[in-house]
């Protein structure tokens, strides 16, 4: 009996040595298996914004009620004497009623809806970059932002100018022949949504367009549109789609009452000028993608405010 007991132990002991080594092929597969669908680092922080642009419903009824606002004001504040760009403030008010009037709206996340884009670079675990945004203008098949195309119809049918003016960027691509691809396509896409004044393409204006037009700021660019249409209404989801940040908070109390009268912001969780504030100089040029997105975390997580302010 101990007799077979011995043997029995003996090959339960080298059955517990090779057991490990016959399945480790198979917890390779498993492990392997389990990194493939590990979420990606990069992007992550956004994945809840993006979500809630596409799956909400509070993110519909947010935009559709600014944008129901504005056709309301049609009648209202936006008719009314004067102008909505402070490029236009200094003008007199002869002046400005000799002119045709006009409405600026910005595109991305205003007009068209981007998060398509955002939802692949998310999982793909890559964050933005020019390549992958340009291709995605090419598609040209952003879908509208809820109740855009029903205001601009309306503006358009009140004798409004559309004026698109976006942040797009006119680059060469290889193997397009037409210098401002982006241009080509966005016009594209306007049209297949039925947006009025996209037809001529002159009033659709994006960055890099013209020389003097580098800047992501906007201001030269409504300046050129003031010198022949009154502006009677700003449509935008970031703040320098109305004006600078610090002029903003110099004037706040003049400029704050515009907004739902003249200007109307809006929402967007996913980026622009108040996220690139917040985590300018996390980065540096020599850190990896991945050390980045580690770093603009870690900077986001710092600027959380657990308690509220002292009375």
């Amino acid at each position: 009996m101990r007799s077979a007991f011995k043997t029995f132990a003996h090959a339960a002991v080298l059955l517990c040595t090779l057991l490990p080594a016959v399945n480790a092929p198979a917890r390779a597969a498993s492990d392997s298996r389990a990194a493939a669908t590990t979420p990606p680092i990069i992007g992550r922080e956004q994945i809840n914004a993006t979500l809630w642009m596409q799956r909400a419903l509070e993110y519909r009824i947010a935009a559709g009620q600014i944008y129901r606002l504005a056709t309301e004001r049609l009648a209202g504040s936006i008719a009314a004497p004067g102008s909505a760009a402070l490029e236009q403030w200094s003008a007199s008010a002869t002046a400005l009623a000799a002119l045709p009037t006009a409405i600026i709206v910005d595109l991305d996340e205003t007009v068209l809806d981007n998060s398509f884009y955002q939802a692949r670079q998310i999982r793909a675990g890559a964050g933005y970059d020019e390549a992958s945004w340009q291709a995605w203008m090419q598609e040209g098949t952003a879908t509208a932002v809820p109740g855009a195309v029903e205001f601009l119809q309306a503006a358009a049918r009140a004798g409004h100018r559309v004026f698109y003016v976006t942040n797009r960027e006119c680059r060469v691509l290889p193997g397009y022949a037409d210098p401002c691809p982006a241009r080509v396509a966005t016009l594209r896409n306007l049209r297949a949504l039925g947006l009025p004044d996209a037809e001529g393409g002159d009033t659709l204006i994006l960055r890099n367009q013209r020389p003097e037009w580098s800047s992501s700021d906007k201001t030269t660019r409504r300046s050129w549109i003031a010198s022949t249409h009154r502006i009677v209404a700003l449509v935008g989801d970031d703040l320098r789609d109305f004006t600078d940040r610090a002029q903003f908070e110099a004037r706040r109390s003049e400029l704050e009452p515009l907004f739902g009268s003249r200007w109307f912001l809006l929402p967007n969780p996913i980026y622009g000028s108040w996220e690139r504030a917040i985590v300018e100089g996390a980065c540096t040029k020599d850190m990896s993608a991945e050390d980045c997105a580690a770093a603009t975390t870690a900077r986001r997580y710092a600027l959380l405010e657990p308690e509220p302010p002292a009375p």
